[in-house]
Order: structure tokens, then C-alpha cells, then sequence
């Protein structure tokens, strides 16, 4: 009996430990495949819930922050195309403040050049009016020396007598003027012309002689140059053969450093009396020359 009882013991523990191993390999094999149904498995509904919530509020963060990037870039655009907008305005003002200028400077200067087209034919007219003064006042002064020659001429019973005008001196049949003012050679040529007279031309060595002795030690032009043909000659057209003598040591030698412009194409009388070539354009006294009237 214990035998059987032991070997009835014995098959069951065998039992039992066989049934537990089964069991134990089938807990295994449950806790296995329960594993990889959690790994594959779909997440579960709350978890779900919140990555959805979490990725809408993520997405309304950054439209929010785009709302707001894109409101301050409109404010600042704002600014900017108000301040460009005064700047246009300021522009546009000045620019019709401008045009308005100019229409009034053109009206002033039209104005303008219709008072100097005035003015200058105002200044032609006095011209025209102090030149016929200056003839009327040659005339009248033609005129009374015509009258000094004749009272002379009845004092002196009725005797023939060269007469100048006054102011002129008498030598032979001619009568010189010696100006006290100075101007260019060609404005003396014209002045002589105006009193009826020719710059000086020299036909003798008495005249010279006579005429010399009043322009020491001054210079005066007298009617020499070369400026119209290269060679020396008086105005009336006669040659003039140099002399050396009769100029200054060196002369003449149409000298051009001066830094008036071509050479020395005009004589003058030196302080010695001997002549002398410069520049026509110098300030010298003249002589002019007439021929005295008779009566």
C-alpha cells in the first residue's frame, strides 16, 4: 500500500509538474504575443485626443505669429509710405513753387530786355544828339574865331590874316592843337577828325622844330604807323624813310612781351622830342593839325 502510494505520489507530483510546466509555457507564450499586440497596436483614444490638441495649438501659435509678423510689417509699411507720401507733397510744391519762379523770372527778363532795347535806343538817340551838339559846337566856335579874324583885320587896316580856331597855335599856314587829355592812337585819329583837322602829320624840320618845343617832355601820338601795310608812313599816305636818328636808341623794334597783344604799330614823341614805337591802345596826348583860314 505505501508503495502503491508512493508510486501514485510520485505520478502525481510528475503530473503537477508537468501540467505546471505546460501551464508556465502557455503564460509565456500569453505574455508574449501580449507584448507584440502592444508594440503594433493603435494608440488609445486619449492619447490620440492630445496629439491632435497639442498639433492644433501648434498650428494657432504660428498663425498667430505670422498674424502678428505680418501686422507689424503693414504698420511699418504704413510709416514708410506716409512718409514717402509728405515727401512727394513736399516735392510737388516745390516743383510748382519752382515753375512759378521761372514763369516770373522769364516775364521780368522779357521785361528786362525791352527796358535795355529802350535804354539803348535811348543812349544811341543822346548819342546822335551830343554828336550834332559837338558839330553845332565846332561850327560855333568856327564861327567866332571867323569874327576874332575879322575885328583883327580891321584893327590891322584891312591887311590879309591867317586865323585858328581858340585854343589852337599858328605856325606858318597851320594851326596845332595839343590836347591835355590822353586816349589810344585810332580815338586821337578820330578826335582830329572831329575838329575838322588830321593828327599830326610833319612836312618840314621847322615844324618839328615848332612842335617839339610844346610837347616836351610829355608823349604825344602824332599820324605814324605801320599797322596797315608793315611799313612805316603818315596818314596821308606819304612813304616815311626810318631815320635813326630821329628815335630813340633801339627803335623802333615792334617789341610784343608788353601782354597787350601784337606789336607796336604807332609813333609817339618821347620826352625828348625823338620818336618812339608802342602799342596803338596807350593812353597819349595828341596833336592834331588844320589849315589856318584866311579872311
Amino acid at each position: 500500500m505505501r508503495a502503491v502510494t508512493s508510486e501514485s505520489s510520485s505520478g502525481n507530483e510528475y503530473t503537477d509538474e508537468f501540467e505546471n510546466s505546460e501551464n508556465s509555457d502557455d503564460t509565456e507564450f500569453w505574455r508574449k504575443e501580449s507584448s507584440v499586440r502592444r508594440i503594433g497596436e493603435a494608440p488609445s483614444g486619449g492619447r490620440w485626443r492630445w496629439q491632435v490638441f497639442a498639433a492644433i495649438c501648434i498650428m494657432a501659435l504660428a498663425l498667430l505669429l505670422l498674424i502678428i509678423t505680418v501686422s507689424v510689417i503693414h504698420v511699418k509699411f504704413g510709416r514708410k509710405f506716409s512718409t514717402t507720401e509728405t515727401n512727394i507733397q513736399n516735392l510737388t510744391q516745390t516743383l510748382v513753387s519752382v515753375i512759378t519762379r521761372t514763369r516770373d523770372l522769364e516775364e521780368h527778363g522779357h521785361k528786362l530786355l525791352l527796358e535795355i532795347s529802350s535804354l539803348e535806343f535811348n543812349q544811341e538817340t543822346m548819342q546822335s544828339m551830343i554828336n550834332d551838339m559837338s558839330d553845332s559846337a565846332q561850327a560855333l566856335r568856327d564861327t567866332v574865331s571867323g569874327l576874332k579874324c575879322q575885328i583883327n583885320k580891321i584893327r590891322n587896316n584891312n591887311t590879309q590874316e591867317l586865323c585858328c580856331p581858340d585854343g589852337w597855335m599858328l605856325f606858318s599856314t597851320n594851326c596845332y592843337f595839343f590836347s591835355d587829355d590822353g586816349m589810344p592812337w585810332d580815338a586821337a585819329k578820330d578826335e582830329c577828325r572831329k575838329k575838322r583837322s588830321e593828327l599830326l602829320v610833319l612836312k618840314s624840320r621847322q615844324e618839328k622844330s615848332f612842335v617839339i618845343s610844346k610837347t616836351r617832355p610829355l608823349y604825344y601820338w602824332l599820324g605814324l604807323t605801320d599797322a596797315h601795310t608793315g611799313e612805316w608812313e603818315w596818314l596821308d599816305g606819304t612813304p616815311y624813310t626810318i631815320i635813326r636818328s630821329e628815335w630813340m636808341p633801339g627803335q623802333p623794334d615792334d617789341w610784343k612781351a608788353h601782354g597787350l597783344g601784337g606789336g607796336e604799330d604807332c609813333a609817339h614823341f618821347h620826352h625828348d622830342g625823338r620818336y618812339n614805337d608802342d602799342h596803338c591802345s596807350r593812353l597819349y596826348r595828341y596833336v592834331c593839325k588844320a589849315q589856318a583860314s584866311s579872311i
